[in-house]
């Protein structure tokens, strides 16, 4: 881990079911390339299936973002209270293809509510697979097909499986959050996960700026007064430094 100072260090966790694409997100972002891509966001740190820290810029701040998986826990609804605590933001993912991920953003709002309620929090809503085949298919069978009944039976058969912009931005305002799409294009994909989360960075730091404190810290705040008292009392008595966190 680098020493470099930072003005932030932001915490943010990616929910959302199983196979939505939270982990490979996160590779995203830990495969960016500032030299080709020409935004200077750059990892830090990876490990699959943990987290990704990433180095970055926004509003002429330096900024240390650790983007936290959920490990596959959310497979046996197993996530824990530790999981969300100390966060500012949240990814919250669903599959375009798998109505049913979306279905149970729902469901992943309400823990997030429930477990964070006494934080500052920012959310935005990420559709996975926006870009697919089938949602193309679906968008241009009102222009081509003449036959009304047939092209009605064709939309209805298709809307089944893909879930269409519209009905993520209408989520999307409903539950108090940005909607943005992930594009898994080979040559704009890692750039799409980087925009994503300076987006919503953007959006932390904008909130952190009406709060009678700017300090964001991945530390939740009674740990760290902790550690610093057991860090004072140690150096009252002469004792080595033995309380620094591990984060």
């Amino acid at each position: 881990m680098t020493s470099t100072r930072f003005d932030f260090t932001v915490k943010i966790i990616v929910l959302g079911d199983r196979s939505v694409g939270k982990s490979s997100f996160l590779a995203l972002l830990a495969d960016h390339d500032p030299d080709v891509t020409g935004s200077p966001t750059r990892c830090l740190d990876y490990r699959p299936n943990g987290h990704v820290e990433m180095d970055m810029c926004k509003n002429g701040k330096r900024i240390l973002a650790k983007v936290a998986d959920t490990g596959g826990q959310e497979r046996f609804r197993s996530i824990t209270a530790s999981f969300y605590r100390g966060s500012q933001g949240c990814l919250l993912m669903f599959d375009a293809e798998k109505p049913d991920t979306f279905s149970h953003v729902y469901t992943w709002h309400t823990d997030l509510e429930m477990y964070t309620s006494k934080q500052p929090m920012s959310t935005t809503l990420v559709g996975v697979n926006s870009q697919s085949n089938k949602r193309q298919i679906m968008s241009q069978l009102s222009i081509v097909s003449k036959d009304q009944n047939l092209n009605c039976l064709l939309c209805s058969q298709i809307k089944i499986s893909t879930i269409s912009p519209d009905q993520a931005e209408r989520l999307a305002s409903q539950l108090d959050m940005q909607y943005l799409e992930l594009d898994l294009s080979p040559t704009r994909k890692s750039l799409s996960a980087v925009k994503i989360l300076e987006s919503l960075i953007g959006r932390i730091i904008l909130h952190a700026s009406r709060l009678p404190s700017l300090t964001i810290d991945i530390i939740p705040h009674q740990l760290k007064q902790h550690l610093e008292d057991l860090h004072k009392h140690a150096l009252e008595e002469g004792q080595p430094n033995k309380f620094k966190c591990s984060c």
